[in-house]
């Protein structure tokens, strides 16, 4: 052997040697612990869904839609040619334009909104709710004088009620000892009568005294209490007043006179209770002029506020939630149209015109010469693949080891299969360019691509471990290894990604054993 051999035969195995070394240091020796470390990375993942599958002929092709709807347009006949991506059927689609109307409507005005959150109020803006401030000020002091009138106003009718309507039946009765001037059969009633008497006498002259201090600035929570307190005394007390009257011995008084007391008693009553009614009004009206006017001053403090960021994030959030929204229902409308996924014979319209189809139904039937490669994908990535119009695929026959074909998907069976307990449902592919050779019953393995990711959280798949319905990672913290918590989302087979739980970074410990 010459010695240019020996040299290239050396250099290979120190590079191997090192190489070796340096993948031990890595991934294998870590200060003495046997395991293996890995840092959170962002990344692209490219969901992929691996199976195999084998040539058979094409046949028959059935085509459905995605969803139900009423068949607008018919293009072909039954028993017709048609070649491959030429329209067949085409469903209504004037519900989804219209749709598409509203959200875009509704778009417009959330982008509008957002650009007036980013510019803030203006001067305009805040002019308004000025005035309506001063116009909140305004009614308050409206109200706050108003309850004054019907607290005066109350005190006015308690003391014509007592002292002009009652004292006519009495002796005596601003001092402490008034009496009847009538006789009644209830002594009871009468001490009651008499005795209540000098405490409204009491009530009037405090409340009297405490009203010279009422002013529209003062705490007419406190003065309103207060009347409310003495009018329902008063009530109480014009009650066993009008029962008194009425329990009179009708030989002491003439009959003339117990009429006049008693429409003057009954007078008295109703404008105690028009004053309560009166109070409870103004009160009202108070805290609704107190109320009105917080709010008119916390929308112009809001107003006058620098914009929040969580309120643009909100609008941001928004507008692509509709944007989103606009998308799903133009691609309900890319759909509603079946295309010929290859040029083939029209064998049967399951339609006609103006009938609903239904989700789960065929729509149409095709026939065609060629080959195509049947795989039954298993129910839990079947999710991950499109019907129509979706999913390409490459392809590997054993036959032809070294050679790669590229493949779309023609159509997924409704029908499900059972294969030892485990559902399946069955795929079939099309070649692209059908290769030479091909026969009926080659084997395959396939690769069928789904959702594509960017710039995403993804650490090794093998790093994720599930225990009662829950996925959990180690992380590395200092020396210390914790158990934390994620959420997944696509796979490509090697990474995975992670939505929650980690951040970019952290580093992932995995068993090396």
């Amino acid at each position: 052997m010459k010695k240019t051999s020996y040299y290239v035969i050396g250099v290979v195995g120190i590079g191997i040697l090192i190489s070796s070394f340096w993948v031990y240091q890595k991934y294998f020796k870590n200060e003495g612990d046997n395991f293996l470390t890995f840092k959170v990375e962002r990344g692209d993942i490219q969901e992929i869904v691996k199976a195999r599958g084998e040539v058979a002929a094409i046949k028959d092709i059935n085509l459905e839609f995605p969803f139900s709807g009423t068949a607008e347009k018919i293009f072909s006949e039954e028993g017709g040619q048609i070649f491959k991506g030429a329209p067949i059927i085409k469903l209504e689609t004037i519900n989804f334009e219209l749709e598409i109307k509203k959200l875009e409507a509704t778009l417009s005005q959330n982008k509008a909104n957002l650009n007036k959150l980013l510019a803030g109020a203006t001067k305009e803006d805040i002019s308004v709710y000025e005035n309506k401030v001063l116009s909140a000020q305004a009614n308050l002091e409206d109200a706050k004088k108003n309850i004054v009138d019907k607290i005066q106003d109350a005190y006015a009718k308690s003391d014509d009620a007592i002292r002009n309507k009652v004292d006519q039946i009495f002796t005596n009765p601003r001092t402490s000892s008034p009496q009847l001037i009538f006789s009644i059969n209830d002594f009871q009633l009468e001490t009651n009568v008499e005795w209540e008497r000098t405490i409204s006498e009491n009530t009037l002259n405090s409340w009297k005294s405490s009203l010279d201090a009422i002013s529209a600035g003062g705490d007419l929570n406190s003065f309103s209490a207060e009347a409310k307190t003495n009018l329902n005394k008063i009530s109480s007390f014009l009650d066993k007043a009008a029962l008194a009257i009425n329990s009179t011995i009708t030989s002491s008084v003439s009959s003339a006179t117990l009429t006049t007391w008693r429409t003057d008693i009954a007078t008295a009553r109703t404008n105690i209770n028009t004053a309560i009614s009166n109070l409870t009004a103004a009160e009202e009206k108070l805290k609704t002029a107190q109320s009105n006017l917080e709010i008119s001053e916390s929308e112009l403090a809001a107003k006058k506020a620098p914009t929040r960021s969580e309120d643009i994030e909100i609008a941001q959030a928004q507008i692509k939630e509709i944007e989103s929204q606009i998308e799903i229902t133009k691609e309900k409308i890319r759909k509603s149209t079946l295309y010929a996924p290859i040029s083939a014979k029209i064998t049967k319209i399951w339609l006609e015109k103006g009938e609903l189809f239904s989700v789960g139904k065929t729509a149409i039937s095709l026939s065609s010469s060629g080959y195509k490669i049947q795989s039954d994908i298993s129910e839990l990535d079947i999710g991950k693949i499109k019907s129509q119009n979706g999913n390409k695929a490459i392809i590997q026959l054993d036959a032809f080891p070294n050679e790669k074909f590229e493949g779309e998907i023609l159509s997924v069976d409704p029908q499900e299969i059972n294969k030892d307990g485990d559902i399946y449902y069955r795929v079939n592919i099309n070649f692209k360019d059908q290769p030479e050779n091909i026969r009926q019953g080659m084997s395959a393995d396939i690769i069928i691509s789904s959702a594509f990711k960017k710039n995403i959280l993804k650490i090794p798949q093998f790093a994720v471990y599930q225990k009662n319905d829950k996925k959990f990672v180690k992380i590395l913290d200092g020396k210390i290894q914790k158990e934390i918590e994620v959420k997944t989302g696509i796979s490509d087979g090697e990474a995975i990604e992670i939505t929650e739980g980690l951040s970019e970074g952290q580093i992932i410990v995995v068993s090396a054993e």
